[in-house]
């Protein structure tokens, strides 16, 4: 018996098919299920701290150096018979050294400088000139100045200028004592300690400090000047027991006249350094000016200032 295959379909209930179809329906028409959108987790700003403010360390302040202390040394009165000094004192702050450069100027009262000084330290914070200040026998009158210059790293407080009036100088009246054809201004504080003669031919001398000064005429022969005869006049003034040596001689003039200068070294406790000056006047006198120590080899300034005012006369008439 053979088999038979059939071909008929089996029947799916028409209910559930139609359950099916509408379940695929609104599967298909449903909203698609949304996927979530995620929540951005905050990032944290980062807080910055302010850095501390430096503060700034206070600016030391630099303590001022004292000035230097300037202080001129000067005596009360000025005459041209007392040489003054050049001092100035220049004090440093405590603890402090320093060098300093110092010079003065003396100011006549028509305003011309006359006398320059570099001065030089010294102990005791002194700064001194080389030489001291030398008026003239008859000065200006009117007001003199010191002026004082001083150049260093410090400042320097102090006055720096000083006016001072010289004294007058009183002078001898020699009129009826020299002859007529010369003149020379002796001031009164020179003693006179020796005299001979007349107008004619004579001599005088006259003593300050430690020297003194002489003055010897005698006429002359009417012809120029010779050394020879100027040797002649000039030991006529020598002590015949003690006479000076001749250290030298030199020609040369005297208000254009001619002359000769010699040098002498004089003996004994008094002895010392002279010059004498012998020189024919318009007159043809012969005279002797000497001017010389009696204490060493230095010949006193004022006896120097004497010998300037050696004047020669032109013959009256």
């Amino acid at each position: 018996m053979g088999i038979r295959i059939s071909n008929a379909r089996k029947k799916i209930p028409t209910n559930g098919l139609q359950l099916c179809i509408l379940l695929a329906l609104l599967a298909a028409c449903a909203p698609a299920t949304p996927i979530p959108t995620p929540t951005p987790v905050p990032v944290p700003t980062p807080t910055l701290t302010p850095s501390p403010t430096p503060t700034p360390s206070p600016t030391p302040t630099a303590t001022p150096i004292p000035p230097l202390a300037l202080t001129i040394h000067w005596p009360r009165q000025v005459s041209a018979l007392q040489p003054v000094p050049i001092e100035v004192e220049l004090v440093p702050p405590p603890g402090v050294s320093v060098t300093a450069t110092v010079r003065a100027t003396v100011i006549d009262p028509e305003g011309s400088p006359r006398w320059p000084f570099d001065l030089v330290p010294q102990e005791g914070n002194l700064y001194v000139g080389e030489e001291p200040l030398q008026l003239p026998l008859e000065p200006l009158e009117g007001d003199w100045r010191l002026l004082v210059y001083v150049r260093s790293a410090l400042e320097v407080e102090g006055e720096r200028e000083l006016v001072f009036q010289p004294l007058p100088i009183c002078f001898r009246d020699l009129t009826d004592v020299l002859p007529a054809g010369v003149d020379v201004h002796v001031p009164r504080d020179f003693v006179e300690v020796a005299s001979q003669g007349d107008q004619q031919a004579g001599g005088h001398v006259w003593r300050y400090g430690d020297g003194e000064v002489t003055l010897w005429w005698a006429p002359g022969p009417v012809e120029p000047l010779l050394l020879n005869n100027a040797v002649v006049m000039l030991e006529t003034t020598h002590d015949l027991d003690e006479p000076p040596r001749v250290l030298d001689v030199e020609e040369t003039e005297w208000q254009g006249q001619t002359a000769f200068l010699f040098h002498e070294g004089w003996p004994g406790s008094e002895g010392g350094a002279a010059e004498a000056l012998v020189v024919q006047g318009p007159d043809y006198w012969l005279y002797v000016l000497r001017v010389r120590t009696t204490d060493g080899e230095t010949i006193p300034p004022p006896l120097r200032q004497v010998w300037k005012t050696f004047t020669l006369y032109p013959p009256e008439g």
